[in-house]
């Protein structure tokens, strides 16, 4: 099985997102606000650093896995 690359494309260029495989990340524009295992827990995260902008989450693939559905 061939691992995923996990990679964003941002209006400054693409994003490696590997680092942050099997994780939620939580973006605000072009930069990542936060990141954690689940989702609750990123939401919770958002609250306490009092970001109540629209954010876009996401599911960063594991490594091992073959697909990613967006």
């Amino acid at each position: 099985m061939r691992n995923v690359s996990a990679i964003i494309k941002t209006q400054k260029g693409a994003m490696s997102l590997n680092k942050y495989s099997g994780k939620w990340i939580a973006f605000l524009g072009n930069k990542i606000v936060g990141n954690k295992k689940t989702l609750k827990d990123l939401m919770r995260e958002m609250e306490k650093k009092g970001i109540d902008e629209k954010i876009t989450v996401f599911l960063v693939p594991k490594k091992k896995e073959k697909y990613l559905v967006v």
